[in-house]
């Protein structure tokens, strides 16, 4: 995407079955957290100035939120998921607002359980299958699953117990991350990342600021961006990055901040620009300046297609 990021876009809607409650004209602020690991992404959306009686029906007949924004020509769903909470209460004398808590694939990471016995000769594809169809009468399906290697046992094996904790085994024995996002399992190798679009950022495209060098990751913001995707690559600069100076005074002159008593602290910087999302937090006001998107990667070596930690 190499076009200006103008004309502010934004969706809220409240389902349940085949109806629904458009809420996008209403004055509404939202902050989305999506982090790859395998706890469920939250999202907070405060609504202002609605009705007691669309108060009644949005609190009384609606279990899920779907919220959509960005720009025009770039656009789309950044939060889907189940409602759990709402709050009420007032900005001031004449302002009162409705907060809408929820979170994505929460029924299913709590309640999904396994009960299945797999045969002699099973393979990771299999366990893993067994718990996301665990998942799926609570609204999780499968999305990407990387390539699976080994893991076939000689014996069968009783599945039971809750679908996370299979989920969690054999990721660990993959070498792999996994999530719930838009309602889909992903699993991705911790060395490698989510095949699809690479976004590029620059100062053209919505970046804001500068990326910093942090011993959690690279920290990029921009401009809102729903083409991120936790897992997926981004595209930076490295010269625009914001490298941190040694602090350690009794490490030798320099002025990259690698090495404490041997051992890296912070995020390595790639030679190509590359880096994978590890998490991602869109913050945005329909009727205020907030419209961003914050995200922490982690270097890609190209060369071996790798993920390198800090």
């Amino acid at each position: 995407m190499s076009e200006r990021q103008y004309l502010r876009k934004a969706t809220l809607v409240l389902v349940e079955g085949d109806k629904a409650l458009d809420l996008s004209e209403f004055h509404f602020q939202f902050n989305t957290v999506q982090q790859d690991v395998e706890s469920p992404n939250n999202c907070t959306i405060r609504v202002y100035n609605l009705s007691e009686s669309t108060v009644r029906q949005v609190r009384g007949e609606f279990s899920r939120v779907i919220l959509q924004a960005g720009y025009d020509g770039n656009y789309g769903v950044i939060f889907d998921g189940t409602i759990r909470q709402f709050r009420i209460g007032r900005v001031n004398a004449t302002d009162k607002y409705l907060d809408i808590l929820a979170a994505d694939g929460d029924l299913a990471y709590n309640w999904g359980v396994v009960r299945k016995t797999v045969a002699a000769g099973s393979t990771p594809d299999s366990r893993i299958k067994a718990a996301i169809d665990a998942m799926a009468p609570h609204g999780v399906t499968a999305g990407y699953l990387m390539p699976f290697t080994g893991g076939v046992l000689p014996r069968g094996k009783v599945l039971f117990g809750m679908a996370r904790a299979v989920l969690r085994e054999e990721a660990e024995n993959q070498l792999a991350t996994w999530d719930i996002s838009g309602g889909k399992v992903n699993f991705v190798a911790r060395e490698h990342y989510l095949p699809g679009i690479t976004v590029k950022l620059n100062a053209l495209t919505g970046m804001v600021g500068r990326p910093e060098q942090t011993n959690e990751g690279i920290r990029v913001k921009s401009l809102l961006n729903p083409r991120v995707r936790l897992g997926g690559l981004l595209e930076i600069n490295n010269a625009s990055i914001n490298q941190t100076v040694n602090q350690n005074p009794n490490a030798p002159p320099g002025p990259a901040f690698n090495q404490y008593s041997g051992v890296q602290l912070l995020a390595t910087v790639t030679n190509d620009g590359l880096y994978r999302v590890f998490v991602i937090e869109h913050d945005g006001d329909t009727r205020g300046t907030a419209w961003h998107t914050n995200m922490v990667c982690l270097a890609v070596d190209t060369d071996s297609k790798k993920v390198r930690a800090p």
